[in-house]
């Protein structure tokens, strides 16, 4: 069973890694890259004075298509040597990227990290009301969940703003400041979502587990609603958490790069939003840092999980 398991993540691992190659030099098989990178160079050093002349359009250019993916490939295994164009000069992208991505992977590890620890305990405090208690608060995860990420990151630098001019109290920092930058906001703000969903998965997986016969026969035994909910219920709502979490972690990289724009941080995400349009390579490169720590990460927690049931350990007691 293990050796069929991690087969099949290995198999998952080259497919996903080649698909990233794939895409990280896609504009090299539509536009003719090199050809507008030297005429952007030019212009940038004043050495093109008419730019009349020059046009663009759409072609498959195979060769060059193939020879970036083996370029890519070649420096992926030397990134010490990778640069990335900016304003006519070619900079070193490391350890520059690298650096950006341990910042924004700090938020992004700590909203997440958050976002489930409150989730845990509304939905344990949620459960453990009577069903009618319930409607309410589930009411608001609903109402809750369907607010765009952007109208609550602006309400709640609106409020702190509110209470700075109310009380002259600053909360917290709101933006980038010749300081540093702002860190406890953010991580909360990229925390709510997050939260609200995995608070909605474990409700409604708990109410599933609710009407198991285990659970029955634990209330008959006089088993208060903590016990069965914590060592019971909970343990066997792991695995069903943990598949969606997954999603909700591609939802949260996603709105990384909105926070980085609104409160003005200098992170992974802005880097690449920036830079990738010229240098097709920086997207590899940052899909290749993402991709590979959490999808290790990911693959052992759910051989951990998914072993540990089929041991039996996560059966129905």
């Amino acid at each position: 069973m293990a050796w069929s398991f991690f087969r099949k993540s290995f198999f998952e691992f080259t497919l996903t890694s080649i698909g990233i190659l794939l895409i990280g030099s896609m504009p090299y098989l539509f536009f003719n890259i090199r050809s507008q990178m030297d005429v952007l160079l030019m212009i940038e050093r004043n050495e093109l004075d008419n730019t009349l002349f020059l046009h663009d359009t759409i072609v498959l250019n195979f060769q060059e298509y193939v020879g970036h993916i083996w370029s890519t490939a070649q420096l992926l295994l030397d990134g010490g040597s990778a640069v990335y164009y900016h304003q006519g000069r070619y900079f070193p992208l490391f350890p520059e990227l690298f650096d950006l991505f341990i910042k924004s992977m700090f938020y992004l590890v700590s909203g997440l990290a958050l976002g489930l620890v409150a989730a845990v305990g509304f939905a344990v405090v949620i459960m453990v009301q009577s069903s009618k208690r319930r409607s309410f608060p589930k009411m608001v995860v609903f109402v809750l969940e369907s607010l765009p990420d952007i109208f609550i990151i602006l309400v709640l630098q609106w409020l702190i703003v509110w209470v700075y001019k109310k009380t002259n109290i600053l909360l917290f920092d709101i933006t980038s400041t010749f300081d540093g930058d702002p860190v406890l906001l953010p991580i909360l703000v990229l925390s709510i979502l997050p939260g609200i969903y995995i608070t909605k998965y474990l409700l409604v997986t708990f109410e599933l587990e609710e009407e198991q016969p285990y659970v029955t026969l634990a209330r008959s035994k006089g088993l208060s609603r903590w016990r069965i909910l914590i060592i019971h219920m909970f343990r066997n709502a792991w695995l069903t958490l943990f598949n969606h979490f997954k999603n909700i972690f591609t939802f949260a990289l996603a709105n990384l790069l909105m926070l980085e724009i609104i409160f003005d941080i200098d992170g992974f995400m802005t880097f690449l939003y920036e830079h990738s349009v010229l240098n097709p390579e920086i997207l590899t490169f940052s899909l290749f840092l993402v991709f590979i720590p959490f999808f290790l990460v990911f693959i052992v927690i759910q051989w951990g999980l998914e072993s540990r049931f089929l041991k039996g350990g996560g059966s129905h007691d």
